[in-house]
Parts: C-alpha cells; structure tokens; sequence
C-alpha cells in the first residue's frame, strides 16, 4: 500500500514538473510571438527628396548608405505600431535589402534590386501597389508614399501574421543613460557634394541632424530630425564593372571598424557580421556585444575611406 501511495506520489510530481515546465514553454513563446513585426522602408534622400521626407522622425532605426554617385538612400525601421505616411519611397539595392532580411522585416520599396529571402515579406509596389500612392504635387518619380498602417495591412492579407519571434541586440542593448560627455559635433563627407552633421544637445541628451549645412527636417511637422545613438561603420565599397548606371557593391558581410557616439561621448568598436544570414553585432574593446542609450539610432554605413571629423 505504501509502495502505491509512493509511486503515485512520485507520478504526481513528475506531470506536475512537465505541466510547468510546459507552460513556461508556452508563456516564453508567446512573449516572443507579440513582438510586432519590424517594417523597413527605403526613403529618398537627394536634394529634392529631402524636402518632401516625412516619416523619418517615427522610425527607430535609421541607415544610411550610398547609391549611385553623389546621392545616398535610407533604410527606415519601424518597430511600433503607429500610423505615419513614410516617404518618398524609392528603389531598393542588393544590400538595402541583406539589412532589411537582418529584422525580419516587411519590406517597402518600388523595384530596383531585392534579394529573394524568406526572412522578408516583400511588398514591391511594382507588385502590389494598393498601400501606395502618388502625391500629384510633386513632380518626377520622386512622389510615392504610403502608410505605415497600410503597409502592415496588406501584410496581414496576404497572410502573413504581425507578430514575430524576433531577437536583435540593438533593440534588447540600449539601456543606458549616459550624457555629459564633450563631443559636440560629427561631420560625415560622403562625398564632394554630399556631407552631414550632428550636433549634440546635452539638454535632450540627442543629436540634431544636418544634411549639407541645413537643419534635416520632416516635411509635414517640420520636426528637426534627432537621435541618440550613432553608429559610423566602415565597409568596403567599390563601383560595379560594366555598370552604365554607376550601382555600387557594399560589403556589409565580414567585420570592421566602427564608430560610436552617445552621450557626447565617443568609442571605437568593431563591427561584425559572420555571413549573409547572420546579424550585424557591434563589440566593445572587451568583447562584448556594446551597449547603447535608450532611444533612436542612426547607422551610417560608410565607405573606409570616407572623412570623418568630431570635436
């Protein structure tokens, strides 16, 4: 009799083990499966794009690159679940679209060159143009916009769900609160007729943009861009042979230097990127994986031999 009353007891236990074990699983799987999806749009960013952006001042995550002599385009990340009109939306570019497939991301973009990547859902407006529209007021083919709400929307009928089981350490690493430090501007020199700087304000503990000497503004707000993290990272970047347009190979795969402020403050750090599948991480002098401020971030993505001036 003991013996069964023992056994039963210890059977007991063991359901009891595997139903918490079970709903720790669960729980675990669906704190994960409420991260929205992240959404990437790529946005114009020659002088008479500047103008009409809108958006930039809503997204999370911000890249810069360059495309065809002199201009450079953006990679907008969008992490919430706001509704903001984003644009002008432009073309995409081989490696515009390796940083998208690193957030897992919905993808906006009219054409141009897109990796077939199963971590993207690709909304092309070439394909399916209902979340788009043409602004009739500004000329050229510089006037597609869209919504971030409709952009998830269609997403979503498509059938794809607005929920991820996502991990990127630029989201989960920016936990500090650092200020005070004594860098108070940054100068990036693309190129002769393209260059950028930051001026740091210790009041908001943010870096206010410039793009050619002029305040970066949205157009509709008239907010003055700002962030709190900036990353310059250095790759290689060459001319395509036999490109009559002039498109560019950017090496974002491989590791390298990269430069880092916040705070006013400045670290040089390493960037490394293992292979086309794998994450973008940046690491301090120690190793580990560098932690940054709450708040925005702009990444630079620059050639090695690009001028970079701070005091």
């Amino acid at each position: 009799m003991n013996k069964e009353l023992l056994s039963k007891s210890i059977f007991n236990r063991l359901i009891l083990i595997f139903f918490i074990i079970f709903i720790s699983f669960v729980v675990r799987i669906n704190i994960y499966a409420d991260t929205i999806i992240p959404l990437a749009v790529i946005i114009g960013n020659s002088p008479d794009e500047v103008v009409n952006q809108t958006g930039l001042d809503k997204a999370d995550v911000v890249y810069e690159i360059s495309v065809e002599y002199p201009f450079t385009r953006l990679l907008a990340i969008f992490l919430n679940n706001d509704s903001t009109i984003v644009g002008p939306i432009r073309s995409s570019r081989y490696y515009f679209s390796r940083v998208a497939a690193e957030w897992y991301s919905i993808f906006a973009h009219i054409g141009g060159q897109s990796l077939k990547d199963e971590r993207i859902i690709n909304l092309d407006q070439m394909r399916y143009s209902s979340p788009y529209w043409r602004d009739k007021k500004i000329g050229g083919w510089i006037n597609l916009f869209s919504n971030t709400k409709n952009l998830r929307e269609k997403s979503k009928k498509l059938g794809f769900s607005n929920k991820i089981n996502f991990k990127n350490d630029l989201l989960n690493l920016r936990t500090l609160n650092v200020s005070g430090g004594k860098i108070s501007k940054i100068t990036i020199k693309y190129n002769q007729k393209y260059s950028i700087y930051y001026e740091y304000e210790p009041n908001s503990n943010t870096y206010l943009r410039y793009v050619n000497s002029k305040p970066h503004q949205d157009s509709k707000s008239s907010k003055h861009l700002a962030t709190s993290n900036i990353i310059i990272q250095y790759v290689p970047i060459k001319k395509i042979p036999g490109d009559k347009e002039g498109r560019l190979e950017v090496n974002i795969v491989g590791e390298g230097i990269a430069k880092i402020f916040y705070g006013g403050h400045y670290f040089i750090t390493k960037w490394v990127k293992k292979s086309k599948n794998q994450p973008t991480l940046y690491y301090d002098g120690q190793g580990n994986i560098l932690n940054l401020n709450q708040g925005k971030i702009w990444i630079q993505i620059v050639s090695n031999e690009t001028k970079v001036w701070f005091k």
